[in-house]
């Protein structure tokens, strides 16, 4: 499991845990921001600073276990598609994934590392 922290003048904002599962497949079970910190775009920016390590890594799919009434956000706001686990692509068959009851699974390829601005990859 690695974590990812955004924090603002010393204060964590937001943070994500997520997990590389071989070399093709990422999951992001528990994201969460601070109530006060949400709707400032805190976390759209540490999920794609997270989706851009992700393509760095060679990582192709990232799966996200999203409450019922999270899943149009994970939709409209990043692209998500619901997916079923037979849907899944043939490399995550045999991985243990951590979904979570009441949940749908929801997927999404990433983008290879030139699909982002030159001045928002690492050096």
């Amino acid at each position: 499991m690695h974590r990812a922290v955004l924090t603002v003048n010393s204060f964590v904002v937001s943070v994500a845990i997520f997990r590389v599962l071989g070399c093709q497949v990422a999951e992001m079970p528990l994201v969460a921001t601070c109530k006060q910190d949400q709707g400032m775009g805190y976390f759209q920016s540490l999920f794609w600073c997270i989706l851009r390590t992700l393509s760095d890594l060679g990582v192709k799919h990232l799966l996200v276990p999203a409450a019922k009434d999270a899943v149009s956000y994970w939709r409209n706001k990043f692209g998500f598609e619901k997916i079923s686990r037979d849907q899944l692509p043939e490399c995550t068959k045999d991985l243990y994934l951590m979904v979570f009851e009441g949940t749908s699974l929801l997927y999404k390829q990433i983008p290879a590392p030139q699909a982002f601005p030159e001045g928002s990859r690492r050096s």
